[in-house]
């Protein structure tokens, strides 16, 4: 069965068709590979303290969970300069080969997790290979932020922020599975899991990556894309690199994109990394059981994906601006008191924190693909939103996890990782302010 799906030109509707499984086998590709690259994260984020056991061996409690959250930070710093590679390469040969070479390029360095040396066995060598390992690594998840562009260029003028939350969907269904995952194998494995346990979900992951590749490789290319190159004779940018192109003309819908999105990655990963590490470290009084934090954790984020789906499909009725700033807004209100109630060694305390956390977690997270897509046009799009996602994944939610134990071992203060929060949250309203009518491109439409 066919239905017309906009196809553009020019920034032009010009009545192309496609075949409705080309968009069906686009989402699907994307929630696919997605899910793999933050299956791995957040699997890499919830075992800090045992890689840290393993690969930093300290005896400070405070500066092993550093050494890990450095690592995750140092794989961030790589991101944009991989959107910028990758970018060049979707904006100017198309989409789906700048995505097919970035899922192979995040799939080889899970592989090499399950079988990377420990520091007993090679010393110093260890932490080097696990630092390159998460350097390559960083690289290829720069492209990886393509697919939401990819997937946004498949949507209609009624369903964009729907769309835009289907990619940030599967990074919340990545989430869960890692978390599923990790406490599966550490049920079968027992005491093991700290000895060999933890490398079978890395061996999962790989698994998953090869399936990955053959789904992407298996999906057509972006119709915003094939009619842009199309018109231009083959590539959309022929003489200019998108990278020039992009800061040449669109500097303030970068830094636009990367003020908004800000909040987004910093509570994303304060959120699905930092949370369960300050729940198990930093409560006054160990009390909760491991099991009951982490099913804690599993829960609220099967909610979030619910509500992210949910906020970006409001977001097409009310607008981007209304739903992110709602979030931001909300964000200032309950920041300091998420993190008292996570210290206060209760679950049900812990529960209710997590509980009002993922509500304008949610409402920052469904809209922002869209928000941040409809700021460039189709010739930089890939690259444009692609260095802005990973600018802000580096300065906002990469460091956040280190910068917030940080705080804590720094101050004392238990409530400071808040502070965080609330400086993305006035950045993004003050950059919500100064989006205008003629900032926003829909020439997909």
């Amino acid at each position: 069965m066919l239905r017309v799906v906009p196809v553009v030109s020019n920034g032009r509707v010009n009545g192309g068709f496609m075949d409705s499984r080309k968009v069906t086998n686009a989402v699907l590709s994307t929630i696919a590979c997605n899910t793999l690259v933050w299956y791995d994260f957040i699997l890499f984020g919830s075992l800090a303290g045992t890689i840290g056991e393993l690969f930093f061996p300290q005896e400070d409690r405070y500066s092993l969970l550093l050494s890990s959250f450095c690592v995750v930070a140092v794989g961030f710093c790589m991101r944009p300069f991989g959107a910028s590679v990758f970018g060049h390469i979707g904006d100017k040969y198309g989409r789906k080969v700048a995505l097919i070479l970035s899922i192979f390029g995040v799939s080889v360095p899970v592989g090499f997790m399950a079988v990377i040396p420990t520091y007993e066995s090679v010393g110093i060598l260890a932490p080097v290979l696990l630092v390159i390992c998460r350097l390559v690594q960083g690289i290829s998840l720069g492209g990886e932020a393509g697919n939401a562009t990819f997937l946004i260029e498949h949507s209609k003028k009624s369903n964009t922020g729907l769309f835009g939350s289907f990619e940030v969907l599967s990074a919340v269904l990545g989430s869960v599975f890692a978390f599923a995952v990790k406490i599966a194998v550490r049920h079968f494995t027992g005491d093991n899991f700290g000895v060999w346990g933890w490398r079978i979900p890395f061996v999962i992951g790989f698994v998953v990556g090869i399936i990955s590749i053959y789904t992407r490789a298996k999906t057509g290319e972006s119709p915003a894309y094939e009619a842009q190159a199309k018109q231009e004779g083959g590539d959309v940018l022929t003489g200019e690199s998108p990278v020039r192109h992009l800061f040449r003309h669109y500097k303030r819908a970068l830094l636009l994109a990367i003020c908004i999105d800000g909040i987004e990655n910093c509570s994303f990963h304060i959120l699905m990394v930092f949370f369960i590490s300050y729940v198990r470290d930093f409560s006054p009084a160990v009390v909760i059981n491991p099991q009951i934090s982490e099913a804690i954790e599993m829960v609220s984020v099967m909610l979030a994906g619910v509500l992210t789906v949910a906020f970006g499909a409001l977001s097409d009725v009310l607008g981007r601006k209304k739903v992110i700033g709602g979030a931001a807004v909300t964000f200032l209100l309950v920041s300091m008191p998420v993190f008292w109630m996570l210290s206060q060694g209760s679950a049900l305390y812990i529960g209710l924190g997590y509980l009002i956390f993922v509500v304008p977690f949610a409402a920052a997270l469904g809209p922002s693909s869209a928000a941040m897509s409809e700021l460039f046009p189709t010739k930089v799009r890939y690259t444009g939103f692609g260095i802005a996602r990973n600018v802000s994944s580096a300065i906002g939610g990469g460091i956040a996890p280190a910068l917030c134990t940080w705080l804590v071992k720094t101050t004392g203060w238990r409530i400071a990782p808040g502070l965080c929060i609330i400086f993305w949250a006035l950045v993004a309203l003050v950059a919500l302010t100064r989006i205008r009518k003629e900032d926003v491109y829909r020439d997909w439409l």
